[in-house]
């Protein structure tokens, strides 16, 4: 078993016996048990090729060459390990906890991304974190040796303070130099959907498949606070002294425009989007978002 408090014995045995896949074709350095866009030589017949003088005639299709006289040979798809980045929002606004949860949006969502990244050590694919605020914090490439330690490390040791820049602090994931596979973001998204829309443009594009994990806290849901109170912003927004029941249907009005955003950008690029609340039990967004990985693209 792990030897981290971010991840639980008992959180993994609620968990369904699914794979963290990609529901794209990846790319990979090693050889794993995802679907390359290279052909090989491995298992799975793929299509043939003409020979040329100097192919090694091992591969020759021997039926083929006896049916209709061609040489041709066979190609297999290559298979290769899956490379995830899990990217972790540590702004200010995640140290939010209210009284109907007992941890924090960021300690929650660290939760969820360390076991996220045990999962994927365990088929043998390679993991990477993404710690990011205003501007990327901490960076982790995707490995394998020696991996949870240093994610967990980098998690536990952080602090949730300052702004969020989300798209600037993700998007050099979209590089060339990235490739493909899986980037798992878990954040409460408090961002321009504009601007969010742009960057996940941007890594469709570059081939990625993306996985959003909408990170809440109850009362940021329904605003379900009885008396008049001082609302405190922890990303420097300053102080809000307010009556919360009569600013709620305006409230719950807002976060429905910011989901329905969510869910449109996400649908139209073919993005997981799992929402869940720190009330929640954890196991309940990781089966969620591996069902939603093990389904076809959508």
């Amino acid at each position: 078993m792990p030897a981290t408090a971010l991840v639980s014995p008992a959180i993994l045995a609620k968990l369904h016996h699914l794979e963290v896949a990609a529901r794209i074709v990846v790319e990979g350095l090693q050889t794993g048990a995802h679907r390359s866009p290279h052909k090989g030589h491995s298992v799975d017949f793929a299509d043939h090729r003409a020979y040329v003088p100097g192919d090694d005639l091992r591969h020759l299709d021997w039926k083929v060459l006896g049916r209709s006289d061609r040489l041709v040979l066979k190609r297999y798809e290559a298979e290769t390990d899956l490379g995830c980045t899990i990217a972790v929002d540590g702004s200010g606004s995640m140290g939010y906890q209210g009284e109907r949860s007992a941890l924090s949006k960021y300690r929650y969502a660290c939760i969820l991304a360390a076991t996220v990244a045990h999962l994927v050590l365990e088929q043998q694919d390679r993991v990477g974190l993404d710690l990011y605020s205003e501007r990327t914090v901490h960076q982790v490439r995707p490995q394998r040796q020696g991996q949870l330690g240093r994610i967990c490390r980098q998690l536990e040791q952080h602090q949730p303070i300052a702004g969020t820049d989300t798209a600037k602090s993700l998007d050099h994931l979209a590089a060339p130099t990235m490739h493909k596979g899986l980037i798992a973001v878990f954040s409460d998204f408090l961002v321009d959907p504009d601007q969010l829309k742009g960057l996940a443009d941007r890594l469709r594009h570059r081939g990625h498949d993306v996985a959003l994990v909408w990170v809440l806290d109850p009362d940021e849901l329904d605003l379900d606070v009885a008396t008049v109170s001082r609302f405190q912003g922890l990303e420097g927004e300053g102080d809000l002294i307010a009556e919360p029941r009569s600013l709620r249907l305006a409230y719950a009005e807002q976060v429905r425009a910011h989901r329905l955003a969510m869910q449109t950008i996400c649908r139209a690029r073919r993005i997981a989007l799992v929402e869940c609340t720190t009330a929640e039990p954890p196991s309940v967004p990781l089966n969620r978002l591996l069902v939603t990985l093990n389904s076809e693209m959508r």
